[in-house]
């Protein structure tokens, strides 16, 4: 099981190298939308961070064994991340804040220990995640957001 919790953080700190390497994507195409009516990069890489914050700061203090949770509205962190990426700030901050805020969360996962990664706990009234099969916990939160991490550089790639 420390196998698989050092990988995902691993997977975590990786992000990192690519968000590092938007730095050389133009300035105007940093900010046009990847497809029609699609986020911008910069709205996708405010909208990670936002994320990041709040896993750390709201969701794993909560993430205890027989915890009851209930899930944000997701517009909630969505729609101000947008506003902030489309705000004036530069390519060069939101990728530095990305990687502070990415430094962060991978610092705080590695104090966890292996019992805090599988203690589980009910989200919206549920045990087990409808989308993945398995109980609520930290890794399995987790997984999802690599699984979502792959799928917005995949994207973003085109």
């Amino acid at each position: 099981m420390m196998k698989e919790i050092i990988n995902l953080i691993e997977k975590f700190e990786q992000f990192n190298s690519w968000v590092n390497a938007l730095e050389k994507v133009d300035e105007d195409l940093f900010f046009t939308p990847i497809n029609e009516g699609k986020w911008t990069p910069a709205e996708i890489i405010s909208h990670i961070t936002y994320w990041d914050h709040y896993i750390l700061e709201e969701l794993m203090p909560q993430m205890r064994k027989d915890a009851k949770l209930e899930s944000v509205v997701f517009d909630a962190i969505n729609q101000p991340a947008s506003e902030y990426a489309s705000s004036g700030v530069s390519k060069t901050q939101l990728i530095q804040e990305q990687i502070e805020a990415r430094n962060h969360l991978v610092e705080a996962l590695k104090e966890k220990s292996e019992l805090e990664f599988f203690d589980t706990f009910a989200l919206n009234g549920e045990e087990i995640d409808r989308y993945s099969g398995y109980p609520h916990s930290l890794f399995n939160v987790l997984q999802k957001e690599v699984f979502l991490f792959k799928r917005v550089k995949g994207v973003a790639q085109r």
